[in-house]
């Protein structure tokens, strides 16, 4: 191979990483998280994720495609809820933007960060374990019009917030990603209302239609006979 295939392919390995990420406060996420789950709390255009840690010295996340997602305010936290010290870097290798948690030493805890995010909520999964997907207060899925998960969850329940909760066990690797499409608790009624009025106004406009035409071979019919008395 050619010494600047090498180079470049030395390049696209490594990636771009940057350091100088601002640290966040730990009041800002909803701490501590469950063991060997991922919890993500969705806030329609943010997305706040909280991962369980277990003896490492050094976690690596994939967070989307190379600029797609912004990440911000990212936290560590013992098993007691103690803040700790780490460094963090933020990368991209081959398209997919990353972040690396670095601790000092063997690390069990929680880790936790933002994202930026939609109602159309979508993640790679990389790694067994239970994943949790909490909506926004007032908002629901399951709607085959209005929006789905997939794959579809082992249970949903509903949070001391009154918050539905979404939960995978153990999803991969059976399933490569998780979607959600979360909607307002009210938008079926709402929707089933439309319908019922675009009924309504179809039969009106259809009965005015009909009404019309009977005035009009009733005229028709008269200006003929006033032809042929």
């Amino acid at each position: 191979m050619r010494p600047y295939l090498i180079l470049l392919v030395a390049i696209l390995a490594a990636g771009c990483i940057t350091t100088g990420i601002d640290a966040g406060a730990p009041r800002q996420y909803e701490l501590p998280g469950l063991n060997n789950t991922t919890i993500y709390y969705l806030n329609l255009s943010s997305v706040q994720v909280v991962e369980s840690v277990t003896n490492q010295t050094s976690v690596k996340l994939v967070i989307g495609d190379s600029g797609d997602m912004e990440f911000r305010d990212p936290v560590a936290v013992d098993y007691a809820g103690n803040n700790v010290t780490f460094n963090i870097s933020k990368g991209a290798i081959f398209g997919r933007s990353f972040v690396r948690f670095d601790f000092n030493s063997p690390f069990s805890g929680f880790i936790a960060y933002t994202q930026s995010d939609g109602q159309d909520f979508t993640r790679q999964l990389t790694d067994n374990g239970s994943v949790r997907v909490v909506l926004p207060a007032g908002y629901t899925t399951g709607s085959n019009f209005l929006g789905i998960a997939q794959p579809p969850p082992d249970n949903i329940t509903t949070d001391s917030r009154e918050r539905d909760v979404l939960i995978w066990k153990n999803p991969y690797p059976q399933h490569k990603t998780i979607s959600v499409k979360y909607y307002q608790r009210g938008a079926p009624d709402a929707l089933l209302y439309f319908f019922i009025l675009l009924l309504i106004a179809a039969a009106v406009i259809f009965g005015y239609y009909r009404l019309s035409l009977r005035a009009l071979k009733k005229k028709r019919n008269m200006m003929e006979k006033g032809k042929n008395p």
